[in-house]
């Protein structure tokens, strides 16, 4: 299938307000229906997520000139694997990378405490929980485009090393929500808005460093930073979630917050 822009953005608003209703109808249902059923719903979401993904699928129209694509492949794949030793050796690549990696570990570890420290510490209700953790997504919905036009207006780099400040600031106002509610509220905005920044400014910087060192096809780097991103949320919430069970929580979240500080430099030497 070919989308146009129009297409593809509708398709983006839809995800958009899937992610921004989904924790407050799930809280709704959790109440109102119990755990069970709430998360039977979920999975029959989920397989007819799946179904209708496969449907897509086979209504595809044919490859066309799959020969030509096919003798393309061949004739490129030495080339691919040079292209891609020099995506993994590229420093900078490799930094902004990591910035997604260590953004994601913070978010992968702060989720799930968040239900944990509203319920045990300030005894918030599931429904209120859900409207308190959606102030990330708005804060990311706003933050996101806002951003995006910073990064056709200034450095790219800064605006990836503000992202990582931002994210840092987010665990150290978990650590103080004991000072409030105010201070979680804050946690939550913070890591939102540091989403939103990344998110947008980190794909073009990749763009960048992908025509400035001529490391081949857009594609290999967004695939990078795909996987740094995913490991992210594997590693957040593993190393976060046993820091917090031998220490503290706030310990679990200020280890790996402090990693953000630790990159800025890193990332400000992006030229």
């Amino acid at each position: 299938f070919v989308f146009t822009t129009d297409q593809q953005g509708l398709a983006q608003t839809g995800l958009a307000f899937g992610l921004l209703c989904g924790p407050l109808i799930g809280g709704l249902m959790f109440e109102r229906l119990g755990r069970v059923k709430t998360f039977r719903l979920a999975a029959g979401i989920v397989l007819a997520n799946a179904l209708a993904m496969v449907g897509l699928m086979g209504l595809a129209p044919p490859e066309r000139n799959a020969q030509k694509e096919q003798e393309v492949k061949d004739t490129q794949r030495e080339s691919l694997a040079a292209s891609s030793k020099r995506l993994l050796t590229n420093h900078d690549i490799l930094a902004v990378s990591a910035s997604t990696l260590v953004i994601h570990a913070v978010v992968g570890v702060i989720k799930p405490m968040s239900q944990v420290v509203l319920d045990t510490e300030f005894g918030i209700p599931m429904v209120k929980r859900s409207f308190i953790i959606s102030i990330a997504t708005v804060s990311y919905f706003i933050a996101a485009p806002f951003s995006g036009w910073l990064s056709d207006h200034m450095s790219r780099p800064h605006l990836v090393a503000l992202s990582l400040v931002l994210m840092a600031g987010s665990s150290l106002f978990f650590a103080l929500r004991h000072l409030g509610i105010w201070a979680f509220y804050i946690c939550v905005s913070l890591l939102g808005v540091a989403m939103g920044v990344q998110k947008s400014s980190s794909q073009s910087l990749l763009a960048d460093l992908v025509d400035k060192h001529q490391l081949g096809e857009y594609s290999m780097v967004y695939a990078l930073s795909d996987v740094a991103d995913s490991l992210g949320l594997i590693i957040g919430p593993i190393v976060g979630l046993w820091l917090g069970q031998v220490f503290s929580r706030s310990v679990g979240v200020l280890a790996i917050g402090s990693l953000c500080l630790l990159l800025t430099p890193v990332v400000l030497r992006i030229q």
